[in-house]
C-alpha cells in the first residue's frame, strides 16, 4: 500500500471517528480542565503543537517554523507532534477531556468542526484581524465560521478542477468546454479505448472518492446540502437540478470512462491520467506531484479548467474544496495568548508559502500575501503551472464548499465521509441497477436522516 492509499484510509477512519464524536459530544461534556490540566501558575509555558502533516518533508517544515516562532516569545517553548489521521480524532478528544489537549493544532476543516462541537477550542477572530482579514480568501473564513465567530485560521487551500491533456485537445482541435454538453462531446471525441486512452475518468469508490466527484457536479449546478447563506437544508430544494447533475455524471461515466472506474480510488484514476491513459479527470492537483515522480514528461502536457456550468451563459456556482487550518485549544488566558501569538507568527507570508511549497499546486496559499510572496512564486513547479494556479485562484478558491459545511462548520461532512451511501447509490446507477433519479432520492433520504431534517 503506497502513501496515497494509506492517506485515503486515514481519511475514512478519521471521518468515522468524527461521526462518533458527534454523538459523544452531545451527551458528554468536555473536561473542565485547561489544556495543561492545571491553573496558570505564572511560570514558563510549554505549548503543545499538533499537525496532521505526517510526511517528513511537510512535518519538518512546520515544526521548524513553530520552533522559530515560539523562540520570539519570552519563557515560551513548544512540543511538536505529527498526529496521523487514523488516530487524530480519538487522540484529540481523549487529550482534551483529560485536560492536556493541543494548544495549537494544524488540521482539516472536519477536525475544526469536531473540536468546536466539543467546546475544545476558542474563536480566533483576533488573530485573523491582527493578520488582516482582507488578506484571506474569504471562502476559507466562511468554512470555519459558526455562530458569528471564526474558529480557525486558514493555512492552505485544497481545490478541485478538470485536469486535461493539452496535446490531445490540440490534436483534435477541441476548445475548452463551456457547457456540460460540450464537455460530454469532448470526452466522446477524445475517447479511444482501442488506443488505450479514455475520454474522462469518473471514479466512484464508495469511500470518499464518489462524494467528492459527485458534489463537484452538484455545486456547478447550484445544488448545496445547506444553503450557504441561511443554513437551511437545500439538497432537494430544486430536485430537477440535483437529478440533472446526477444524470450527467452517469452519462459521462458511460460515454468515456472505463467500466471498472466505478470502484476506482484516488490512486487508480490519478495513475491513469499520469500514465497517459486518460484525457481528462477531476482532481485536487495531486496528479502534478505524481507526474513529477512517475512520468515527468506529462507535466508539459497537462493543464486545468473549471468544470463548466450546465448550459451556455450559466457559470458554475461553486466547486468542492477544503484546506488546512490552525485552531487554538481552550486553556487559560496566558496560554491562549501565547498560542495565538505563535499562529500569528506562522501566518507571515513567506512562512505560509514555504508550507504550501512542500506540496506545490496540490496546496495553494489561503492568503493573498503568501500567493504574492517570492518564496511561493519562485518555486519551479509553481512557475511551471503559474497560469493554472491563476485560474484556480480566480475561479475555484473564491467559491468552494465542503459537503455539509456550505453554511459553515458542521459535523455532517465527517458523517458523509464515514459512510458509503453516496458511492453505493452512484455505483448502482452507473451499473444500470437504478435510475439517476432513484440514486438521488436514496442519497437525499439518508442525508436528511444524518442531518436530522424532517
Amino acid at each position: 500500500m503506497n502513501r496515497r492509499q494509506q492517506s485515503a484510509g486515514r481519511w475514512l477512519t478519521a471521518a468515522a471517528a468524527a461521526g462518533a464524536l458527534a454523538l459523544t459530544s452531545a451527551c458528554s461534556p468536555p473536561s473542565a480542565k485547561n489544556s495543561t490540566g492545571s491553573a496558570d501558575d505564572g511560570g514558563p509555558i510549554k505549548l503543545t503543537f499538533w499537525t496532521n502533516l505526517t510526511v517528513k518533508t511537510q512535518a519538518d517544515v512546520i515544526r521548524q517554523q513553530a520552533e522559530s516562532c515560539v523562540a520570539k516569545q519570552q519563557d515560551v517553548t513548544v512540543a511538536f507532534e505529527a498526529v496521523p489521521f487514523d488516530s487524530m480524532y480519538p487522540k484529540m478528544v481523549t487529550a482534551f477531556r483529560a485536560g492536556n489537549g493541543p494548544d495549537v493544532m494544524n488540521t482539516i476543516e472536519g477536525g475544526v468542526a469536531a473540536a468546536q462541537a466539543g467546546d475544545y477550542i476558542v474563536p480566533v477572530d483576533d488573530v485573523v484581524d491582527e493578520h488582516g482579514r482582507d488578506d484571506f480568501v474569504a471562502s476559507f473564513l466562511h468554512a470555519v465560521g459558526k455562530d458569528g465567530k471564526t474558529w480557525a485560521v486558514p493555512d492552505w487551500a485544497l481545490h478541485q478542477e478538470v485536469y486535461y491533456r493539452k496535446d490531445l485537445f490540440a490534436a483534435k482541435g477541441i476548445a475548452i468546454p463551456t457547457t456540460w454538453q460540450e464537455l460530454l462531446a469532448a470526452a466522446k471525441q477524445l475517447d479511444d479505448p482501442a488506443g488505450g486512452v479514455r475520454g474522462f475518468t469518473v471514479p466512484m469508490a464508495s469511500a470518499l472518492v464518489a462524494p467528492q466527484m459527485y458534489y463537484q457536479f452538484l455545486y456547478a449546478n447550484g445544488v448545496h446540502t445547506f444553503d450557504p447563506k441561511t443554513g437551511e437544508y437545500a439538497l432537494d430544494r430544486d430536485k430537477a437540478k440535483a437529478v440533472q447533475a446526477t444524470q450527467f455524471m452517469i452519462d459521462l461515466y458511460k460515454a468515456a470512462s472505463p467500466p471498472e472506474s466505478r470502484t476506482w480510488t484516488w490512486t487508480d484514476f490519478r495513475t491513469a491520467f499520469v500514465q497517459g491513459k486518460a484525457a481528462m479527470t477531476l482532481d485536487f492537483g495531486a496528479v502534478v506531484g505524481m507526474a513529477n515522480e512517475q512520468n515527468p514528461s506529462m507535466l508539459d502536457k497537462m493543464s486545468v479548467f473549471q468544470l463548466p456550468g450546465p448550459a451556455a451563459g450559466v457559470k458554475p456556482q461553486g466547486s468542492i474544496g477544503g484546506g488546512y487550518f490552525f485552531m487554538v485549544g481552550k486553556s487559560n488566558d496566558r496560554r491562549q495568548k501565547a498560542a495565538k501569538a505563535l499562529v500569528t507568527c506562522m501566518m507571515a507570508a513567506d512562512l505560509s508559502a514555504a508550507r504550501v511549497n512542500t506540496r506545490p499546486v496540490f496546496a495553494l496559499p489561503a492568503t493573498n500575501s503568501a500567493a504574492a510572496s517570492a518564496v511561493f512564486t519562485g518555486n519551479p513547479t509553481v512557475q511551471k503551472f503559474s497560469a493554472e494556479i491563476q485560474t484556480i485562484r480566480d475561479k475555484s478558491l473564491p467559491e468552494w464548499y465542503r459537503y455539509g459545511m456550505e453554511a459553515g462548520l458542521n459535523q455532517l461532512a465527517g458523517q458523509i465521509e464515514a459512510t458509503t451511501f453516496v458511492g453505493d447509490n452512484l455505483q448502482a446507477a452507473a451499473a444500470g441497477s437504478i435510475t439517476a433519479e432513484k440514486a438521488f432520492d436514496n442519497i437525499n433520504t439518508e442525508m436528511k436522516r444524518l442531518a436530522k431534517v424532517n
